[in-house]
Parts: C-alpha cells; structure tokens; sequence
C-alpha cells in the first residue's frame, strides 16, 4: 500500500497494546490520504447506485415478475446512498 511495513506494524502493535495515544499519532499523520481515499470510495459507489438506480426502474418495469427482491434491493441502495451522502457532506464537501 501506500503506507510503509514499519509503520504498518507500529499501527497494529500499538492497537494490540491499548496504544492510543500511538495510534492517534498514526491517523492524524495519515488523516488526508485516509480521507481522499474515503471520498474517492464514496463517489465510485455514488456513481454505481446511480447506475443501479436507473437499471432498477427500467428492470423493474420490464422484470418485475423476475425480481420479487428488486423493491427491497432498492430500498437498500436508497439507504445506502443516504449513509455515503451523509459521511460526505461531513466532510465539508456536497
């Protein structure tokens, strides 16, 4: 990863010790690369539901019969969608 071994391991031992004050350390050092990749996470998945979102009401238009489930999976999406959107606009970005 983008982290080196020695540091990784620093993490870990300082997680299996009650460290916290080494692991506080470790997260503020790394706090803008963990939370690019977070946003990055969250509009990839952002970008898939919408995908899914506009298969979902073509298929279940066309499928419905076939997809019993389909109502809850986008319900669940839905769901998910309002989390991710949420954990964003904590960050300051909309």
């Amino acid at each position: 990863g983008e982290t080196d071994q020695a540091t990784q391991q620093q993490f870990y031992q300082a997680h299996m010790d009650g460290d916290y004050a080494t692991k506080q350390s470790i997260h503020e050092q790394y706090y803008p690369l963990t939370a690019t990749k977070l946003l990055d996470h969250i509009d990839t998945f952002l970008d898939e539901l919408d995908g899914l979102e506009r298969k979902g009401e073509y298929g279940g238009k066309v499928a419905a019969d076939d997809h019993p489930r389909l109502p809850l999976v986008l319900r669940h999406n839905d769901f998910v969608r309002s989390t991710f959107l949420a954990v964003r606009s904590k960050q300051g970005i909309e």
